[in-house]
């Protein structure tokens, strides 16, 4: 008896046809090639702009995305430094990697609801951002996130990231106050190494200072360490040369070396605490309360 066998599509078929329809639904550097001037408009036949897709293109000043774009890939928009108009359209759910890095003419941005992460670099060496509106519903902030953006003044973390990372807000020297969320519990190395605070309010739910966390902020006076902070590593606050007084309302499992300058800095803490000895074992300036 013959067996009947059943003609099926080799997988491979449906494969390429569901990529073949990504692809053009991707505007991709080939694309952006194509198109002249200072202005450049990305229609509704595309929902995505793919890696590199503008990388480099100097003289674009404005661009207009479609609200059908929901995925911006890696460097997307890099090295765009003439680029000063975009919004983000609100269908929008993943900005990727370095999209923005070096657009130093870009000034403000808003994030669309729908993004739940900004991922590393994003808006690394953007100079001339003054204002980054992000909103709550941002769950994490990737290392280096808004690295060398020097003009940035003030910026309100959102309220459910738990951690600042790596270099996340490093070499902004014109930020002079920071909003951190409720619920922050860590505060990553190098986060606002050089950066311009000018006055500090750490969130009770605190517990890590990582190393170097404010490593020479210039601007700062005065600090409190709220009672939740566990573990301080070393040089937090070093460098800190206008930095007078930190008031510590609890007391450190772990204190790393160097903390504070030891000529500049009086600690205020109880006496008889963990760092109230780390104080005097290594000549820091200190003041006792009961």
């Amino acid at each position: 008896m013959e067996q009947r066998q059943v003609a099926c599509p080799p997988q491979t078929q449906v494969w390429r046809a569901d990529h073949d329809e990504e692809k053009r639904q991707t505007f991709s550097e080939q694309d952006a090639k194509k198109l002249k001037g200072k202005e450049i408009e990305v229609n509704d036949t595309y929902t995505k702009i793919g890696y590199g897709a503008f990388k480099n293109i100097t003289k674009v000043k404005r661009i207009v995305l479609s609200e059908n774009i929901e995925y911006i890939g890696d460097e997307a928009f890099r090295g765009c430094t003439m680029l000063n108009t975009i919004t983000l359209p609100e269908k929008l759910r993943r900005l990727g990697k370095g999209a923005f890095y070096n657009c130093c003419r870009l000034q403000t941005i808003t994030i669309p609801p729908k993004v739940k992460r900004i991922e590393s670099k994003t808006f690394k060496q953007c100079r001339g951002m003054k204002a980054i509106n992000l909103h709550d519903q941002i769950e994490s902030i990737g290392d280096s996130a808004f690295i060398e953006c020097e003009s940035l003044q003030e910026i309100r973390i959102p309220e459910q990231c738990r951690e600042i990372p790596f270099r996340s807000f490093c070499y902004c020297n014109g930020l002079k106050t920071v909003g951190f969320p409720k619920q922050l519990q860590r505060i990553g190395k190098e986060a606002f190494y050089r950066s311009g605070l000018t006055s500090l309010k750490l969130n009770d739910q605190l517990e890590v200072l990582e190393e170097s966390a404010f490593l020479r902020c210039l601007g700062l006076q005065e600090i409190t360490i709220p009672k939740s902070v566990k573990q301080i590593d070393k040089w937090a606050f070093h460098g800190c040369d206008n930095l007078h007084r930190a008031v510590f309302e609890g007391d450190p499992e772990i204190l790393g070396s160097g903390i504070f300058n030891r000529l500049n800095t009086t600690v205020v803490c109880k006496k008889g605490s963990r760092i109230d000895a780390y104080c005097r074992e290594n000549g820091f300036m200190v003041e006792n309360i009961e």
